[in-house]
């Protein structure tokens, strides 16, 4: 009987679960108050060190993935827009309401750098894609949009087979913000790269193979928005 009340809790847990995240991805599917949007934070991190640990390369990881963060804005805005109208962040990130509104984060993160101004972070929970409601609708007065977008990528690396070998693997985030300061849209997707890079601990990271983790990255995006 127990067994029985312990999978009947269970299933209505992961039912509601599941409501939330529909009606959450549902409120941005054919909102009329949703009709321009901006990526204020973009930020990849390299998980425990996993992307440089046992690379072989000739540049340096660092400046990999740096230099990655601007292709990966550069996709999020077209895909976003694809539904909305996207103000980019090249027009405002040099602008002084919005980097009043950052917060100074003491993390090992990679962010674009625009206009020789790097997109700061705007809390603590930025990997979960949490904001106060306060600073969501600040950012959305002060950018003139109905929504501002939050997106964070760890990346590290998949291995497993009989023959240890190594992928790349991300996970991604992305939440939309309302002008109300509500959270109207929330979604994770972990993805592996296509290729193998490696096996027993040593991998290929570079100027070539980054794209493992940037393509994996795209992928995900799509996914995310593929329905709407």
């Amino acid at each position: 009987m127990q067994k029985r009340l312990w999978v009947a809790g269970l299933v209505v847990l992961l039912l509601g679960l599941t409501g939330c995240a529909a009606n959450i991805t549902a409120k941005i599917k054919g909102n009329p108050e949703l009709k321009k949007v901006a990526v204020v934070s973009l930020a990849i991190s390299d998980w425990g060190g996993s992307v440089d640990s046992g690379s072989v390369g000739g540049t340096s990881v660092r400046d990999l993935m740096r230099g990655s963060t601007v292709k990966m804005l550069t996709f999020t805005e077209k895909t976003l827009a694809e539904h909305w109208q996207v103000r980019k962040a090249e027009t405002f990130v040099a602008e002084a309401g919005y980097r009043k509104a950052a917060e100074d984060i003491q993390v090992s993160v990679y962010s674009p750098i625009l206009k020789k101004k790097e997109m700061p972070l705007f809390g603590a929970a930025f990997k979960k894609g949490d904001i106060t409601a306060e600073k969501a609708r600040e950012l959305c007065k002060t950018l003139k949009v109905d929504a501002v977008v939050l997106v964070f990528s760890e990346w590290t690396q998949a291995t497993g087979g009989i023959v240890p070998t190594t992928r790349a693997k991300t996970k991604n985030v992305v939440s939309f913000w309302d002008k109300n300061g509500e959270k109207i849209f929330y979604r994770r997707i972990d993805m592996q790269g296509s290729t193998v890079l490696g096996a027993f601990g040593i991998k290929a990271v570079t100027a070539g193979t980054i794209n493992q983790w940037t393509d994996s990255y795209e992928v995900s995006l799509n996914n995310m928005f593929k329905s709407l």
